[in-house]
């Protein structure tokens, strides 16, 4: 009686890795800097958000992304400031990074008198 010994191989468990390629960090990057959300650009690529959110690579082309959209409209609230001459804008950008609407004793942040301008 000779018996053969079958070999089975075993499947891996579970879903395959997600590949994050060069092209899909871009994408990630380009998707974040219109404001999508990892949701989002998982449903668009085809991963989950928890998948974005573990890769560090990922979540490093995620942050570009949303970073070069701040910068975006940054740039457009100060040329509706600048250029549209939008005093609403002035006071609302002075507001924010000037910090002209609190009570700080730092003098760095004080408007200058109007005895000082005339």
């Amino acid at each position: 009686m000779d018996k053969k010994t079958e070999i089975i191989e075993t499947k891996p468990f579970g879903r395959p890795s997600f590949v994050f390629t060069p092209k899909i960090l871009e994408q990630i990057k380009h998707m974040a800097s219109y404001m999508c959300v990892k949701g989002e650009i998982g449903t668009i690529i085809g991963c989950s958000y928890a998948t974005i959110h573990r890769s560090e690579e990922a979540s490093k082309a995620f942050e570009e992304g949303v970073a070069i959209a701040k910068v975006n409209i940054r740039k457009t609230q100060f040329d509706i400031a600048t250029k549209l001459n939008s005093s609403m804008m002035a006071i609302y950008l002075g507001k924010i990074y000037l910090k002209q609407d609190r009570d700080d004793d730092d003098d760095d942040y004080k408007p200058l008198p109007l005895g000082d301008v005339v």
